[in-house]
């Protein structure tokens, strides 16, 4: 009986990622526009062609990078969903812009859900040196 206590079901694992963003110049100011555009977009769910039904919103695959490799030791994610994003426009915790609006930091929250849940067969299924696995 304490054994269905301590174990409800499987669950699905949430990450949360936070960027600080400073753009120096007019083309870094562009760039983090549409990557905030580009994320909130990915989240949102798609219109259909006869606006009836509702298409999925992206699918996102997640990796940590050592230069151009698959990181050996941190942990592996499975195919997740953006479900949260929060953008801070006050970034170094004053208000402040360039000429043009851009504020001058910001700080972006992304808070990723994955599809299916992570079981035991997932770390067999692993390579041997891959770190930590899942």
């Amino acid at each position: 009986p304490n054994m269905e206590l301590l174990f409800n079901g499987p669950t699905l694992r949430n990450f949360k990622f936070q960027f600080k963003m400073t753009p120096r110049n007019q083309e870094e100011s562009t760039q983090v526009k549409q990557i905030i555009r580009l994320f909130k977009r990915g989240m949102a769910p798609k219109a259909g062609d006869t606006n009836l039904f509702l298409k999925t919103p992206n699918v996102f695959e997640l990796t940590y990078r050592q230069g151009r490799r698959n990181h050996k030791f941190l942990n592996k994610f499975k195919q997740c969903f953006l479900q949260d994003i929060g953008v801070n426009y006050t970034g170094d915790g004053t208000y402040a812009t360039y000429g043009d609006g851009t504020p001058v930091s910001m700080t972006m929250d992304l808070t990723f859900k994955e599809l299916e849940p992570i079981y035991d067969i997932d770390y067999d299924e692993a390579d041997a040196g891959a770190g930590v696995g899942y």
